[in-house]
């Protein structure tokens, strides 16, 4: 009986101590921020987007096709087929870019999806390292 009465006040004891002891929760490095798309332009080079800004005002990034390679994966495109409103999810590490996450729809026949020559832009503005993406 003394054994198992000492068991229980200890394991008391120690549980209690978790319970006094604040979690210490760590921020995280990590932010994001969700965008609505307006418009997306495939092209030979990449992804033209056309985003929603504060207000009425609009954004525009080049999002290359080598940056969704599983081994960049800079950035990541999901189609769905579900009734969303496209998007653009930008997240940061540490204030800076770390990633991009498209939502579109897969019917490339939705009023999101655009053609564009494929001359019409400068190839130039798809050789970009990271995005600086205006909110």
């Amino acid at each position: 009986m003394k054994k198992s009465s000492l068991a229980i006040i200890a394991l008391t004891l120690i549980l209690g101590l978790f319970t006094v002891v604040p979690a210490v929760a760590a921020d995280s490095d990590l932010y994001y921020v969700n965008v609505p798309i307006l418009k997306i332009f495939p092209h030979k080079l990449g992804y033209y987007v056309i985003y929603r800004r504060a207000g009425l005002k609009t954004g525009e990034i080049y999002i290359p096709h080598a940056w969704f390679d599983r081994r960049d994966s800079r950035a990541i495109l999901n189609l769905t087929e579900q009734n969303v409103t496209p998007y653009l999810t930008i997240v940061t590490r540490n204030g800076e870019f770390d990633h991009i996450r498209v939502v579109a729809k897969k019917n490339n026949q939705h009023n999101t999806w655009g053609t564009i020559g494929q001359n019409a832009l400068n190839a130039d503005k798809f050789n970009v390292e990271k995005l600086n993406v205006e909110y």
